[in-house]
């Protein structure tokens, strides 16, 4: 039986090379055209389907602390209404280089790493920092895009050393700030550049 199965798949083999060689050069080609478009529908539709996925990724509770960080984060919008608790940074404004938005709290993650913000459209404040105009050193964080929208501080490459910016609570009070200084670092050493204290700046974001 193994021995006629063997001669059975190598008959079938053989079939199909006599009627691939006897197809012409044009008859060839339309058949690797068909092939190769069903193998790019295939692509573009899980294409489409991780697109779709991320645009609709959902958005962050106000009250809740992210923890996990990941690699496709959302894109979807947040809602005009999004709300924090009143004594929680609710959203920053970078009027010098056109940029706004709201803040997620974010927390560290199994490996004691600072999370980024699960949406692109988000900024993230370290909760185990100061809060924003406190004494001490505050950390806001966010993307510069996506894996298809620009982040929410794509254009922040642009601020200059003396731009002011702000950050309001939920209680919808004000606190304002001036950029003291520009640095510029590689992800590597992003984790370390992060948690410098300026000692003569007494409320450091």
């Amino acid at each position: 039986m193994a021995l006629n199965k063997k001669r059975s798949k190598k008959t079938t083999k053989n079939i199909a090379k006599g009627k691939w060689r006897s197809l012409s050069t044009r008859q060839k080609t339309r058949l690797v055209a068909l092939i190769v478009g069903v193998v790019l529908i295939g692509i573009g539709v899980n294409a489409v389907r991780k697109w779709y996925k991320i645009q609709h990724a959902g958005v962050p509770a106000g009250h809740t602390v992210a923890t996990v960080s990941t690699d496709e984060p959302s894109e979807q919008l947040p809602p005009k209404n999004y709300s924090v608790p009143a004594d929680k940074p609710l959203s920053i404004q970078l009027p010098t280089i056109k940029t706004k938005g709201f803040i997620q709290q974010v927390g560290v993650d199994k490996d004691n790493k600072m999370v980024v913000p699960s949406n692109v459209n988000m900024a993230g404040w370290y909760t185990k920092g100061a809060l924003p105009g406190n004494a001490g050193l505050s950390i806001i964080d966010g993307h510069v895009h996506g894996l298809y929208a620009k982040g929410i501080f794509y254009n922040l490459a642009k601020i200059k050393a003396g731009d002011a910016f702000t950050v309001t609570f939920g209680d919808k009070s004000v606190r304002k700030f001036k950029v003291k200084q520009v640095q510029t670092v590689s992800t590597k050493e992003a984790d370390t550049a992060l948690y410098v204290r300026d000692k003569t700046i007494s409320k450091q974001l």
